[in-house]
């Protein structure tokens, strides 16, 4: 079996993927970290399946600038590693929230740009506070080509200790068809600062893979 087979899951499961993006920056000197890991629903890890591993971070380092990591890979490689900055656009008082970042680093083992837009609002189903939000990145490596990715999040907080998630993934990559993608997922608190997440990620348009996903959030 190949070293980065062993090493790459190892640090993805041992580094504490978003208290989810969103517009809402991080409280100053507040931190948030997060890894998940996408298995083959059908083949799984033992019968040589594939798993995707992502990493995510952000840290306050004020209440309007929130410094962040997006990193994550196959078995075999890190397909992207980006560091980002994300600020408000215009009052962060009013429900619905703007905000805009910017990151640079690695995708496709290429440096890359990555521009994007977060748009977010509190909602609330009944009794059960939840939140709603749109997030947009364009992925911009070798002079313009790339991805346009629109990640569209619905959550609700049925209790202090869980969350029930439903995420739309969708991308325009300028070399293949669109693509999207539904990702449901419960999340539940199993410490102070601690969650554990488990959901499924289903492809429903050029993507037919089924994966479980399995995420741990930590948040001090």
């Amino acid at each position: 079996m190949p070293l980065k087979r062993v090493v790459i899951p190892v640090l993805l499961l041992a580094a504490p993927v978003p208290a989810l993006a969103g517009p809402w920056l991080r409280a100053e000197d507040r931190t948030f970290l997060s890894t998940s890991i996408e298995i083959d629903a059908e083949g799984g890890l033992s019968d040589g399946g594939g798993f995707y591993g992502s990493i995510y971070a952000e840290h306050g380092l004020t209440d309007r600038l929130t410094l962040g990591l997006d990193a994550g890979g196959h078995e075999d490689d890190m397909s992207k590693a980006i560091a980002f900055l994300r600020w408000p656009v215009g009052a962060t008082d009013r429900p619905l929230r703007l905000a805009a970042e910017f990151g640079l680093g690695m995708a496709r083992e290429t440096f890359a740009l990555r521009p994007g837009l977060s748009l977010g609002r509190g909602v609330a189903l009944g009794d059960t506070p939840g939140w709603i939000s749109v997030d947009s990145r364009a992925v911009i490596i070798d002079s313009f080509d790339g991805v346009l990715e629109t990640d569209i999040t619905f959550g609700l907080s049925p209790g202090p200790d869980a969350k029930v998630i439903l995420q739309l993934q969708t991308g325009i990559p300028t070399d293949s068809a669109p693509y999207a993608k539904l990702a449901p997922s419960y999340v539940h608190r199993i410490a102070p600062g601690y969650h554990a997440e488990i959901g499924v990620v289903a492809g429903v348009a050029e993507a037919d893979d089924f994966k479980l996903k399995i995420g741990f959030w930590h948040q001090f």
